[in-house]
């Protein structure tokens, strides 16, 4: 293997769980409300359906080809060359992901930062995560541990803060317009969850395994509960505006005053964001650059860890012009492409090598 590096599913979890949330937290609320209204606490609940598929698949995708990724389980199942070529696609993808994420981190902190240029910004971010990701998946794992209080604990307090403020009159009428909004809504999140797909590159480097499963099926929950408030809290907050708010969490740090000393808590926001687009952006790097040193069938994949960050800040800024083209990103290409390539395509594969091993199993049979 080209990772000597070992991890527990402890820190998968912490590992995965700012990955789902970082951007869900931030966008999410305004995103699902345009179109479940004041239902939208009820959407994270379909959407966390894909979260449990792709980790199904995953787990059992590993079961069958243990110390893969499914870089290499393609080939195993598709035959080499179209393998390859579904190897090939992946890693452009997360190379492509990757740098939306870049960008939409940039176009964040630049509301902090007023005048400082998005390449700077970008380049920062894609520097500290490329010295994480040569030191490799346990480097990440103990960064993500060290970081996860910094991501959870902003967030608790501001709830606590706000809890005064709240109007849970808000959340009427329940159901208006049926369950189909808050389905339809789901489309953009279901995408995030799925995002959990990216324990199948962490599975052949962890030391205790047999608490994936259940690692994985606890970060989800956590996500979904945590989601479900995230939305309420909005909700509560301000009622029908949050759909017009870019971003609704930020705003509500703002809308906190406690004794006119807790004010203006936004600088949290940003810590939580901050944490949360490190450990995003150094997981996707990682599985880009594995992914293409065992698509290259190299030994060794530090040597292009700086190319690929070089490419990671190309691409963005590569087809995204302005912060308004990032939002329509984010509504509606990212969510379609991770539902294909973390659940569709695994999932095919997943049935294409189950129906293979029955027609061998029932060759083997007829032979004896």
């Amino acid at each position: 293997m080209l990772e000597k590096g070992k991890i527990t599913a402890t820190q998968s979890g912490m590992i995965l769980y700012p990955i789902i949330m970082s951007t869900a937290m931030i966008a999410g609320p305004s995103l699902m409300m345009k179109h479940a209204m004041q239902d939208m606490w009820i959407t994270p609940i379909w959407a966390s359906c894909s979260g449990f598929l792709a980790l199904f698949i995953a787990k059992q995708l590993n079961q069958r080809y243990v110390n893969m990724t499914i870089i290499e389980q393609s080939q195993q199942i598709a035959g080499t060359f179209w393998g390859k070529g579904i190897g090939f696609f992946y890693v452009l993808l997360f190379l492509q992901i990757n740098g939306f994420i870049v960008r939409e981190y940039a176009e964040f902190i630049a509301l902090f930062l007023n005048g400082t240029p998005l390449s700077i910004v970008s380049s920062a971010l894609v520097l500290v995560s490329a010295f994480a990701v040569r030191g490799g998946v346990e480097v990440i794992a103990r960064s993500a541990q060290i970081f996860f209080p910094f991501f959870v604990v902003p967030f608790l307090i501001m709830i606590l803060l706000i809890l005064k403020d709240l109007e849970p009159q808000n959340i009427l009428p329940i159901l208006d317009n049926g369950l189909l909004p808050t389905i339809r809504a789901a489309v953009i999140p279901q995408g995030w969850f799925s995002e959990v797909f990216l324990l199948s590159f962490l599975l052949p480097y962890m030391s205790d395994r047999t608490n994936a499963k259940k690692a994985g099926v606890v970060t989800i929950l956590a996500c979904l509960v945590t989601m479900i408030v995230s939305n309420l809290i909005t909700l509560f907050v301000f009622g029908d505006v949050t759909m017009t708010l870019l971003f609704p969490i930020m705003d509500m740090a703002r809308y906190i005053s406690v004794a006119d000393f807790f004010e203006n808590l936004e600088s949290g926001v940003m810590a939580v964001w901050v944490v949360g687009a490190f450990v995003k952006v150094t997981l996707f790097y990682y599985v880009t650059v594995l992914g293409t040193a065992q698509w290259l069938n190299l030994s060794n994949f530090r040597p292009i860890v700086l190319p690929v960050g070089w490419l990671t800040i190309l691409f963005c800024f590569w087809g995204i012009p302005d912060f308004s083209t990032v939002g329509e990103i984010n509504s509606f290409a990212i969510p379609f492409l991770l539902m294909i390539f973390f659940v569709f395509i695994p999932g095919s594969l997943l049935l294409l090598s189950t129906l293979t091993e029955k027609r061998n199993r029932t060759k083997g049979v007829d032979t004896g």
